[in-house]
């Protein structure tokens, strides 16, 4: 890992944990082991890093779904399975991150990394769009409203997702539940987002 990626490791860490407004450079160079001119030298600004640390995590997602646009040994709808299993196994392995992502994105105070946060997200979107779209051209899915699909996936997963204790709530679980501890709520929203797929897009 080169140093520059090893500060994003820690910056994704401590904005996950302590918030945007919460963690300072000086923070971060700590625990990466650098000085804080090194930060400055790479990214400039606090603002900076946090968008390239947006990026960095979301560019695994993006190499993945794009390879799966022209994975010919998959169905349209596997497709749409494996995007399913990907983001929902993302917002898994590092809740406090997104958690932050959202509240940003709700935020007016920092306009410019929010069209900065919100373009580098849209960007991973668009392999889903096109198989949606090829899967419509090929006769295997109806002619759906692609973007409305895409924010009814999503947002299923997201609302549920928002905090414990929305999520706790909604399930009708105990105080004490934590949903990104539980693999069992893991697999069953993976599943339920699938099977409201399966029925908004496969033909009859």
């Amino acid at each position: 890992m080169t140093k520059k990626e090893t500060i994003i490791e820690s910056a994704i860490k401590l904005f996950g944990s302590k918030g945007f407004e919460g963690t300072s450079v000086r923070e971060i160079a700590a625990d990466a082991g650098v000085n804080v001119a090194m930060i400055n030298y790479y990214f400039e600004s606090k603002e900076k890093l946090f968008e390239k640390a947006v990026e960095y995590r979301a560019s695994f997602l993006k190499g993945i779904f794009s390879e799966l646009v022209n994975n010919e040994s998959l169905t349209a709808i596997e497709k749409i399975d494996r995007i399913i299993d990907y983001t929902i196994d993302r917002k898994f392995s590092n809740s406090e991150f997104h958690h932050l992502l959202h509240r940003e994105l709700s935020l007016e105070r920092r306009p410019q990394l929010k069209d900065a946060i919100s373009d580098i997200l849209l960007r991973n979107m668009n392999p889903f769009k096109m198989i949606i779209k090829n899967g419509i051209k090929d006769g295997v899915f109806k002619p759906v409203d692609i973007e409305l699909t895409l924010t009814t996936m999503l947002g299923t997963i997201h609302y549920l997702l928002t905090s414990d204790t929305m999520c706790r709530k909604i399930l009708g679980k105990n105080e004490g539940f934590r949903a990104f501890e539980n693999q069992k709520l893991k697999k069953r929203l993976s599943e339920h987002a699938k099977q409201l797929m399966r029925s908004h897009l496969l033909k009859k």
